[in-house]
């Protein structure tokens, strides 16, 4: 019993203490039913290298329509479509033009919108970074989820709507009576 729970807990340590080197966040907006668009930034934290090219894939059956809407001026994009009659993963290609980003550096404007078909499931997606040079993968996780929601209204907006409700209502209550 004590193995058991000696390997569970030496399980868990080693799953916990793998962090990527490489984070790649996405912020989510939705722009109408199922369209979204895809706001990414790459983070490089303790990669030994620079990163100079990175996939994000995008599972068939889950996305469609997928096109870039803007990508940094030194980074060439390539977007291929996932197809059902290969059929395979779409994704989403960026290769650096000059220097990439450094170990410690971080880069946004990424962006790309798609069709989300997916339903209810996670659009966590797989990323890899790649060495150009021998397609190498150097790293890969999955890319976290931030997702842009409408703003709410604020809480004295909602106070004073309340309060013009009753008004309203107290006024039509005391007409009704004078009839």
């Amino acid at each position: 019993m004590k193995s058991k729970l000696s390997y569970l807990v030496a399980l868990f340590l080693i799953s916990v203490s793998h962090a990527s080197a490489t984070v790649i966040t996405a912020e989510l907006t939705n722009t109408s039913g199922n369209s979204w668009q895809a706001e990414y930034a790459v983070e490089n934290n303790t990669l030994g290298a620079s990163i100079e090219e990175f996939t994000i894939w995008f599972d068939l059956g889950l996305y469609e329509n997928i096109s870039v809407s803007s990508t940094p001026s030194s980074w060439d994009p390539l977007v291929v479509q996932p197809d059902p009659g290969i059929p395979d993963d779409g994704f989403y290609d960026v290769l650096a033009l000059g220097s990439g980003i450094s170990s410690g550096s971080s880069l946004d404007g990424f962006a790309i919108t798609f069709d989300w078909i997916g339903g209810n499931s996670s659009m966590s997606q797989l990323f890899e970074v790649v060495d150009p040079n021998t397609w190498a993968v150097l790293d890969s996780g999955n890319t976290i989820i931030v997702t842009t929601s409408i703003p709410e209204p604020s809480s004295i907006i909602l106070l004073l709507l309340g309060i013009a409700g009753l008004a309203l209502s107290k006024k039509k209550q005391s007409k009704s009576l004078i009839v």
